[in-house]
C-alpha cells in the first residue's frame, strides 16, 4: 500500500515525523481515517486517541488533546495541544494525578474551576486512561 508521511507536533515538539499507511483521528463529528492520496483537508480535532498504521505494518497509537489536522501533499500533519505516545503514558502516575484534580476542583465553584486549567488537565488525563485501556 501507497504510504505518506505523518507528523505530529505539539507545541513542546515534533513528536513523530515518519511514513504512515493509514492515520486514523479524533475529529469533533467522530473519527477521520486518511489513506494515500486523500483530498487536501484541514478540520478540527477532538480529544482521543490517534492510531496510525506505520510503513512497517506497525499500528502506533497516541492520546491527543485537541488541535487541529492537515492533509494535502502527501501528508497528514496533526496539530495537537498535547500528545504522548500509548507506550509512555504511565497509568498509576496518570490516575494519582487525576485524583488530586478532582480533588482540588470538588474545592472549587464552577466558575471558579472555568478560570482555572483543572478541566482540561481533568480531561488529558481521562484520555490517557483511555488510550491507555484500549493499547
Amino acid at each position: 500500500m501507497a504510504g505518506f508521511m505523518c507528523d505530529i507536533v505539539t507545541p513542546r515538539a515534533r513528536l513523530v515525523s515518519e511514513e504512515a499507511t493509514l492515520v486514523v483521528v479524533p475529529g469533533v463529528e467522530g473519527e477521520m481515517g486518511f489513506l494515500a492520496g486523500h483530498a487536501p483537508l484541514v478540520s478540527v480535532l477532538a480529544d482521543g486517541e490517534v492510531r496510525m498504521s506505520a510503513a512497517d505494518g506497525e499500528v502506533r497509537r497516541y492520546a491527543l488533546q485537541g488541535g487541529y489536522v492537515e492533509v494535502g501533499d502527501g501528508k497528514v500533519i496533526i496539530l495537537a495541544d498535547r500528545a504522548l505516545p500509548s507506550a509512555d503514558i504511565d497509568v498509576a502516575q496518570v490516575r494519582e494525578r487525576l485524583a488530586a484534580i478532582e480533588a482540588e476542583l470538588a474545592t472549587l465553584s464552577e466558575q471558579e474551576a472555568a478560570k482555572t486549567t483543572l478541566p482540561a488537565d481533568k480531561a488529558w488525563c481521562d484520555v490517557q486512561l483511555k488510550v491507555a485501556q484500549a493499547a
